[in-house]
């Protein structure tokens, strides 16, 4: 219920750059990885513990803004695995995300 009620107003899934029909197994995607720097990771902790909240929530903070704008939409939703990414099974691993 409590899904529901948050996410039912939710028609379209939130996709980039339009994309919907990807065909294939993914074996084409490209990881990118972008590595934060000890005093920038050092000044997002101090950040999140002056909010109130996780480091996690500002990065899931910064992947809705690119989402946001790569998408072409103000809501967007997207889900993060918090536990058992590793047992995720056959072709997890070239999931779109965080």
């Amino acid at each position: 219920a409590f899904f529901r009620d948050m996410l039912g107003d939710i028609d379209e899934p939130t996709l980039p750059f339009g994309l919907q029909d990807v065909q294939g197994d993914g074996q084409g995607i490209e990881e990118a990885c972008q590595r934060v720097d000890i005093d920038l990771s050092q000044r997002l902790r101090a950040q999140a513990r002056q909010l109130g909240v996780s480091s996690a929530s500002l990065y899931h903070l910064a992947w809705a803004r690119v989402l946001g704008a790569v998408s072409g939409k103000e809501d967007v939703v997207f889900g993060t695995v918090l536990l058992g990414r590793l047992q995720g099974g056959a072709g997890s691993d070239r999931a779109l995300g965080m």
